[in-house]
C-alpha cells in the first residue's frame, strides 16, 4: 500500500502544470485582461508583448518562448507581431491551438496618407460596422487604403466578439469548467455594456466641429468610429511625416481647433511635441496597450472629452 501511495504521489508531481491552471498566451496586455476575466483562477496567462513596449518591434524573451512552448491556447488578435511570431510559436509547440479572436470582426483599414480624412468618419458609428452587417462585409477598400487595422479592442462593443471566441476555445480545451467560463463571460459582457454606456455619456454633447482628435500612431480608429469621433494621425504605416507633410498637419490641426496631440508611451514624443508647440497645445498619453483595459478606456474618454471641449 505504501508503495502504491508513493507511485501515485510521483505521478501527481510529474503531472503537467495545466492540470491545475490552463496555460494560455496572448500578444498584448488588453487580451490578458479579457482572458483573465473569462478564465479566472482556472487559467495562467502569458503576455508576449509587455505593457510599455512597441508591438511592432518587440522580440519575445527566452522565458516567454518557454511559456508558449507549454501553452494550450494562443489568443490572437491579428497583430503584425503575431503574423511574424505565431509560426515560430507553432514550431516550438505544434500542439498549440491558435485562436483568431478577431475572426468575426470586419476590419477597418489603416490610413495611407497623413491627415487624410473627409470629415465624415464620425458620422457612422461602429454599429454599422459590426459582425453580420452585409454592407460592411462587402465593403471594398478605397484606392488609398492599405493594411487592416488590428486595434479592435479599443471599441468595447467589438470586445464581445473577442470574448465569445475565447469562451468557446476555453470550453473546448477544458470542458469540465465550461459552465464557469460561460458565467465569467456573462459578467464580462455586463462590464463591457456598463463601460460603453459610461463612455457614450462622457462624450455626449460634443458639437460636430469639435469631434476631431490628433494622434501620433493611428490606434484609435475603432474607438472613434464607435463614439462618433474622427481620428487624424501623424504617423502612417510606421513612418513619420516629412517637413512638408508636417507643416500640413500643423495647418489642419489649427483649422480643426486641435490643442492636444495624443501619443502612446511606446513611441518617441519628439515629433508630437513639435506639433503641439506649433499649435499652442500639449502632448498627452493615450495608450491602447494598457493592462487595465476598462480603466484605461474610461481615462481615454475623459482626456478626449477634455481636449475636445
Amino acid at each position: 500500500m505504501r508503495r502504491l501511495f508513493l507511485i501515485l504521489a510521483c505521478l501527481l508531481w510529474a503531472a503537467p502544470a495545466w492540470a491545475e491552471k490552463l496555460p494560455v498566451a496572448v500578444g498584448i496586455a488588453p487580451m490578458k485582461y479579457f482572458a483573465d476575466k473569462i478564465g479566472g483562477n482556472l487559467v495562467e496567462t502569458t503576455v508576449m508583448v509587455p505593457a510599455g513596449t512597441d508591438a511592432h518591434t518587440y522580440e519575445p524573451k527566452p522565458s516567454q518562448m518557454r511559456a508558449v512552448s507549454s501553452a494550450v491556447l494562443y489568443f490572437s488578435v491579428g497583430l503584425e507581431f503575431e503574423q511574424a511570431w505565431v509560426p515560430r510559436f507553432l514550431a516550438a509547440n505544434p500542439k498549440l491551438q491558435v485562436v483568431r479572436t478577431d475572426a468575426m470582426i470586419p476590419k477597418m483599414t489603416m490610413p495611407a496618407h497623413h491627415h487624410d480624412h473627409d470629415g465624415k468618419d464620425g458620422e457612422h458609428p461602429i454599429e454599422s460596422y459590426t459582425v453580420g452587417n452585409p454592407q460592411m462585409l462587402e465593403k471594398k477598400p478605397e484606392p488609398h487604403e492599405t493594411e487592416d487595422d488590428p486595434h479592435v479592442w479599443t471599441a468595447p462593443p467589438l470586445v464581445k466578439y473577442i470574448a465569445e471566441q475565447m469562451v468557446e476555445a476555453l470550453s473546448q480545451a477544458d470542458p469540465a469548467n465550461a459552465r464557469t467560463y460561460r458565467s465569467n463571460e456573462g459578467a464580462l459582457l455586463q462590464e463591457i455594456d456598463q463601460l460603453d454606456a459610461e463612455i457614450r455619456s462622457a462624450l455626449s454633447g460634443l458639437p460636430k466641429n469639435r469631434r476631431t482628435f490628433l494622434v501620433f500612431h493611428p490606434a484609435w480608429g475603432y474607438f472613434a468610429k464607435t463614439y462618433g469621433l474622427t481620428q487624424e494621425a501623424v504617423e502612417i504605416e510606421g513612418k513619420e511625416p516629412g517637413p512638408k507633410e508636417l507643416a500640413h498637419i500643423m495647418e489642419e490641426a489649427k483649422k480643426d481647433g486641435i490643442r492636444v496631440v495624443f501619443i502612446q508611451p511606446q513611441f518617441s514624443a519628439r515629433t508630437a511635441q513639435a506639433i503641439a508647440q506649433a499649435i499652442g497645445g500639449q502632448v498627452t498619453a493615450a495608450d491602447p496597450l494598457a493592462e487595465d483595459w476598462a480603466g484605461n478606456l474610461r481615462e481615454v474618454a475623459r482626456v478626449f472629452r477634455a481636449s475636445l471641449k
